[in-house]
């Protein structure tokens, strides 16, 4: 395996009891190249571990949320990011989601040379699996708000 992949085992739970409950346990292969700051992309492929059918929260999430997903991001200027993220199935009558990001860098930390961080985040989701309690509907939406910590 080369720097920019990784093979990683990914648990997510919501810890919400039954009927709301819901977990992913699955292996993912992810690769990633980039150039400079300006632009990088990453691609990953998962295999959704096996569950019995008597304790699997959410037996079609891997038809609806995907199986693969690419996400590119773009750092047009220092200010400005925008990004775009598609998840699919690979199967031929299955779903997944697309979700366009912009984010806007705001404030100064006081250093020079260095910003605080935080910056202004929009995004645009449709499809499935904005989040796993809604993994099973189809939805579109639009959310703006801050972004912290600029990764």
């Amino acid at each position: 395996m080369t720097r920019d992949q990784t093979l990683t085992r990914d648990f997510v739970c919501n810890g919400q009891p039954l009927p709301l409950s819901r977990s992913w346990n699955r292996t993912i292969l992810m690769a990633g190249m980039e150039k400079d700051q300006q632009f990088n992309l990453v691609g990953k492929l998962w295999y959704r571990m096996p569950e019995e059918a008597s304790d699997d929260d959410n037996p079609d999430i891997s038809d609806l949320i995907g199986r693969a997903e690419v996400a590119g991001f773009w750092n047009i200027n220092p200010d400005n990011t925008v990004g775009l993220t598609l998840r699919h199935a690979l199967r031929t009558n299955s779903n997944g989601s697309v979700r366009l990001e912009w984010l806007r860098k705001l404030g100064e930390s006081g250093q020079t040379g260095y910003h605080s961080g935080l910056r202004f985040h929009t995004q645009l989701f449709s499809g499935y699996g904005n989040s796993l309690i809604d993994d099973n509907r189809r939805r579109t939406v639009l959310s703006v708000g801050l972004s912290l910590v600029d990764g």
